[in-house]
């Protein structure tokens, strides 16, 4: 095992320790909750006719800024999720249930490499509520 990698603000990684974990972690139920309806009401726009939607930090709608997320994504296979730090292979994300799902909720997941697996995740659901927009 490699232990707990800290970041330190150089280099390429994205593990617990990143800022950006600290940042989704302060963030409230009201917020919490916004995002996904948010996010929700985005994924409802594309995933129905595209594959995979990318929406650029640029064009984040003004009601999620507070996030500070660098893109958010639309998967039709995986549903909707929101990049908070992104390192190449290894990213800080939110991923959202989907609104089929039963219980709605967001998920925070991080790095957290072993040696036996080097894209080993680390995760924590930040938020459940109800999936009724």
């Amino acid at each position: 095992m490699l232990g707990a990698i800290q970041y330190d603000g150089f280099g390429c990684i994205a593990p617990e320790s990143h800022p950006a974990v600290a940042h989704a972690r302060s963030l409230s139920s009201e917020q919490l909750g916004t995002v996904y309806s948010e996010i929700q009401k985005l994924s409802s726009k594309y995933e129905k006719d595209n594959y995979e939607t990318q929406i650029s930090r640029k064009e984040i709608p003004n009601s999620l800024l507070f996030l500070d997320a660098e893109l958010i994504r639309v998967y039709r296979s995986r549903g909707p999720y929101i990049i908070l730090a992104n390192c190449f292979d290894e990213r800080i994300e939110l991923s959202l249930s989907s609104s089929d799902d039963p219980k709605a909720t967001i998920t925070l997941y991080w790095a957290e490499p072993t040696n036996e697996n080097p894209y080993t995740t680390g995760k924590e659901v930040l938020w459940e509520g109800s999936n009724e927009l």
